[in-house]
């Protein structure tokens, strides 16, 4: 069973929580401003890149209260949904266009992948993505948040 995660944006916990009022995995998030992606956990990979970003260490990170705070669930308990950080989100919504390559290779040698063929390459994509949701989240007073579903 393959386990999805959705970066997305939304005003506030309230309108975070309907991202998962779904009957179906392919229904989470539908919506909103969002990436859905497979191997990048956000309670695992993206701890290590708000240090390479914000430079904070991970405990840091971790003990900043909104951080991974359970939101909501789907009915069936199959899809949960977390926050973010206001530091994460501004971290990636300053992060310079010149600097993606560079923070995503750094990011793909990263403990967190360790044992694994990341591509930095696609790392990068990612990232630009994820730092065009802050973007605009942050433009607009939003948060950002994931759902984890199955």
């Amino acid at each position: 069973m393959t386990i999805h995660y959705g970066y997305y944006a939304a005003t506030d916990d309230a309108h975070a929580a309907e991202a998962v009022e779904h009957d179906t995995l392919e229904e989470m998030g539908s919506g909103y401003d969002q990436l859905v992606l497979t191997g990048i956990d956000p309670e695992v990979h993206m701890p290590a890149l708000d240090t390479l970003i914000s430079g904070r260490s991970v405990e840091a990170v971790e003990a900043d209260p909104p951080y991974g705070r359970f939101i909501n669930s789907s009915d069936d308990g199959g899809t949960v949904c977390h926050s973010f950080t206001e530091a994460f989100r501004d971290a990636l919504a300053g992060l310079a266009p010149e600097k993606v390559r560079a923070v995503a290779a750094d990011w793909a040698v990263s403990e967190v992948f360790r044992g694994r063929d990341t591509d930095a390459d696609v790392l990068a994509q990612v990232l630009t993505e994820l730092a065009g949701i802050a973007r605009d989240a942050a433009d607009r007073g939003d948060r950002l948040y994931y759902w984890i579903g199955t």
